[in-house]
């Protein structure tokens, strides 16, 4: 059945919503507490099968009052993984994977995130086995709430990956108004739970 244009323009506003609360709820977060809160979700996610089984992960590069991903990233490289970033494409509408190596610098990409730099190695979509998901809320169905942009809504459908959102515990929603291009996540790892949501 096709889908109501003003029910798709209500889930739309609704998102927005909750959005614009949970930046309000991020930027209220003391430092103190985004780390401590960071390094248990980075244990959960070092004691995930997963992880250890991946070659190549696909990490987002923290800012603000995100979820840290540092302790992953350097935990990745001592285990001698691969570890990939996001850069933006020249059109600036979409992400290309790069290598992220220990020691390279990072520049910043103009949305508010760095990036590895131009000259940095591609890297093959396919190699991807397991990609950390940035998010500002997340339902127990594995439904998120990212930045408004879309950019990992495109960017998941191109990667055969387990794909594990990172939030604070009390990012937890009981459900995130879906659109149809929405793509879910198959694992939730917060500060307190790991939950998998069994979306594919």
């Amino acid at each position: 059945m096709p889908r109501d244009p003003d029910e798709d323009s209500i889930r739309l506003q609704l998102k927005g919503e909750i959005r614009t609360r949970r930046l309000a709820t991020r930027r209220a977060l003391p430092a103190e507490g985004r780390d401590q809160r960071s390094a248990a979700i980075t244990e959960r996610v070092l004691a995930l099968p997963e992880w250890a089984a991946a070659r190549t992960v696909l990490a987002f590069v923290s800012m603000g009052r995100e979820v840290q991903t540092g302790a992953l990233v350097e935990a990745a490289w001592r285990d001698g993984k691969a570890v990939a970033t996001t850069r933006m494409t020249p059109a600036r509408d979409d992400l290309e994977l790069r290598a992220w190596r220990e020691g390279d610098e990072l520049e910043e990409s103009g949305m508010m995130f760095r990036q590895p730099r131009e000259t940095s190695e591609r890297v093959a979509d396919e190699a991807i086995d397991l990609v950390l998901v940035p998010a500002l809320a997340v339902d127990e169905r594995g439904h998120r709430i990212g930045y408004g942009k879309g950019f990992y809504d495109r960017l998941l459908p191109r990667l055969d990956a387990l794909r594990v959102a990172l939030i604070f515990d009390f990012e937890r929603i009981v459900e995130v108004p879906t659109r149809p291009d929405d793509q879910p996540v198959d694992v939730i790892v917060t500060d307190a739970r790991v939950i998998r949501t069994g979306a594919r």
